[in-house]
């Protein structure tokens, strides 16, 4: 089967800046697609804004349906300006353009001194440098930086090629969505066969400051147990939230028609904090899940996640509000997504299996919390840390679990994991 993964190149804000008609490409290419998928939706599902799932996305978006899809792309598309060339790809991709909310484009990759075939993204690592072109406005030139060759080197090592690329904008969508940077997303894939599973890399998915715990287990025995993220790391978050919301009450307090600047300095300051908290959020995932996928290829394991239903997930933000909690969960969906795609990406099998942190193991009672998130089970009096019992069900049911792994469970989308 073919797994893909994407690199994300920013747009330098100083090059949208020069080149308004960047942006403007951007933005009605990005408008385009947003009314293909509405007037498609709402014709396959008769609803204005249905919210779907991957798996139901995918059952309605059947080969019958690329009649329909090709007609409103070619109403669609002229309306706002773009040349055949997009309407053509989105044809060709009807059924992505509606996933990734974004027309592919061809792609090419020079590696040393290939010569250029004239696509619309050329990416040149010998000169360090990727050119967009062909796309109804004056080519423009975004700069690599090391560590994105790197990371392209890194690929191309593991057999994977450039398949197509996306020019998009960032979207924060919700109830007033707000438009950020622009970007080119390089997508890459490459062709693996899942490997035959000797053992099982147990996860255990808490808020931040419960801590991610990751067991191998072994032939029905658990011989590493590891723990993510390092304890400074949540102090940092929990002080930076401390910080924002010290910084949201004097904002609230600031009359902005009197003291404008006083409220534009807040809002500069809470910016840059939620940036800051978000990066390392997204630090912590992406090393969390590098370990996790370390510890799996290096033992042919199989990963099997611990996840909370996605029902409990949202129910936890809500009560949560504003608050620091809801923020310690912000990374688990993060950490779900990477996780699944990077599985995919190496052949590992993954599983999304529940196992109990509050039914014991021995008898099945339920159990007691008592202080230190310790566990006990008032029927049989087995006692464990919470965030141990997971692991010691994935012991019980070892052999149960690693059978289960072996079945396909992949999406019939494709997923893109970015960078």
């Amino acid at each position: 089967m073919y797994v893909y993964r994407t690199l994300k190149i920013e747009i330098p804000w100083q090059l949208v800046e020069e080149r308004p008609d960047v942006l403007g490409l951007a933005v009605r290419m990005h408008l385009a697609v947003e009314e293909y998928v509405r007037r498609l939706l709402k014709e396959l599902t008769g609803q204005e804004e249905p919210k779907l799932t991957t798996e139901e996305l995918d059952r309605h978006l059947t080969p019958d349906r690329r009649e329909l899809a090709h007609r409103i792309i070619e109403e669609t598309f002229p309306k706002y300006g773009l040349r055949k060339y997009f309407a053509n790809q989105a044809k060709v991709f009807w059924r992505d353009v509606v996933f990734h909310r974004a027309v592919p484009l061809n792609a090419q990759l020079r590696v040393e001194d290939e010569r250029d075939v004239g696509r619309a993204v050329f990416v040149d690592l010998k000169s360090g440098v990727l050119r967009v072109r062909k796309l109804g406005i004056p080519p423009f030139v975004v700069k690599l930086k090391k560590g994105s060759i790197s990371w392209i080197r890194e690929r191309l090592q593991e057999g994977a090629e450039l398949k197509l690329a996306f020019l998009g904008v960032d979207v924060r969508r919700g109830k007033d969505p707000t438009y950020g940077g622009l970007y080119v997303a390089l997508v890459f894939a490459r062709e693996v066969t899942q490997i035959e599973p000797r053992a099982l890399v147990v996860v255990d998915v808490n808020r931040l400051d419960h801590y991610i715990k990751v067991g191998l287990v072994v032939d029905g025995r658990v011989v590493e147990l590891l723990k993510f993220p390092k304890r400074g790391r949540v102090q940092k978050l929990e002080r930076i939230h401390v910080h924002i919301r010290q910084l949201s009450r004097a904002l609230a307090k600031v009359d902005e028609d009197r003291d404008p600047r006083r409220a534009l300095d807040l809002q500069r300051q809470l910016w840059k904090l939620k940036t800051k908290r978000y990066g390392i959020i997204r630090d912590i995932v992406i090393n969390a899940t590098r370990e996790i996928i370390k510890l799996a290829r290096e033992h042919q394991a199989a990963i099997a996640l611990d996840t909370m239903e996605d029902d409990t997930y949202r129910e936890l933000k809500e009560r949560n509000g504003d608050g620091v909690k809801k923020h310690l969960l912000d990374g688990l969906g993060q950490l779900r997504k990477r996780l699944q795609a990077l599985a995919q990406w190496y052949g590992l099998p993954y599983l999304e299996e529940r196992l109990y942190s509050t039914i014991c193991p021995k008898c099945n009672a339920k159990m007691v919390e008592e202080n230190g998130r310790f566990m006990r089970c008032p029927a049989c009096g087995f006692k464990a840390h919470r965030d141990n019992v997971p692991v010691i069900w994935a012991e019980k049911r070892y052999w149960e679990i690693l059978q289960k792994t072996k079945q396909p469970t992949f999406s019939a989308a494709v997923t893109f994991l970015t960078s």
